[in-house]
């Protein structure tokens, strides 16, 4: 199964086909930004959005967030990479910002011809590789070994609210509060989490809330919690933490 930094890795082939150097940027810290383009006559910020084969598709909300962090990073052009579809929203919202989509199928480069995950781009804070001691695994790694689990279980907190884990594919997670509501969370609020927690040790539930408009935080901190590496603390304020010698 292709993973969604698989197709970053996609994405950057892409554009060193085209005569680009690329960077690939590690969820930490980047604002959103997954790969960047330069040669010498310009910078492109790119997205890659690994949404074929799910019912996930691109809203208009990551189509402004990539304008915002193209103009962050001062780029040119701004290209949003998928292998799925965008809402006619976000279509919209691509043309009037003049935001390019780019539909780039798995192992496929700009020609059509089948290539292999081989890219060559500079990765920049890349988490140590898996099996190096004391090595903290990826969020790919996490996501697929200990969150993918849980769909169909009941996820209860000490306050004796749950969740139940509906679904969970590379778009996110589908849930039913103990109020009866269904709702989604988007995976690019737990690869933030798990990333700042990998790098900075902790992340607060306002941190979660502040970067992402659901408000989801007591969802996004019961789904981490059940990864053996992160720990719930509610002391001094609401938060998980790492446990990298328990992993």
């Amino acid at each position: 199964m292709t993973t969604p930094a698989g197709y970053e890795v996609l994405v950057a082939e892409h554009f060193q086909v085209l005569g680009y150097e690329t960077t690939l940027t590690a969820a930490t810290g980047d604002y959103g930004l997954d790969v960047l383009a330069s040669n010498e006559q310009e910078r492109i910020a790119i997205q890659a959005k690994r949404y074929g084969g799910s019912n996930r598709k691109v809203n208009r909300q990551m189509v402004m967030e990539l304008h915002g962090v193209a103009a962050y990073f001062d780029c040119q052009r701004a290209v949003l990479a998928t292998d799925g579809e965008l809402l006619p929203s976000a279509l919209e919202v691509a043309k009037k910002l003049g935001i390019e989509v780019l539909h780039l199928p798995l192992h496929s480069s700009n020609d059509g011809q089948q290539i292999p995950f081989t890219a060559q781009a500079t990765s920049v804070n890349t988490p140590p590789e898996t099996g190096a001691p004391d090595a903290l695994p990826s969020f790919d790694e996490i996501w697929q070994r200990y969150i993918w689990p849980l769909a169909g279980q009941t996820l209860t907190r000490s306050n004796g609210g749950t969740n139940e884990v509906v679904a969970v594919d590379w778009g996110g997670i589908t849930r039913i509060s103990s109020n009866g509501k269904h709702s989604r969370i988007d995976i690019e609020i737990f690869r933030l989490a798990v990333n700042q927690l990998l790098s900075e040790g902790t992340i607060t539930r306002q941190e979660i809330n502040d970067n992402y408009a659901k408000r989801a935080s007591s969802g996004v901190v019961l789904v981490l919690a059940q990864v053996p590496i992160f720990a719930f603390e509610t002391s001094p304020q609401h938060r998980l933490v790492l446990k990298p010698r328990e992993f």
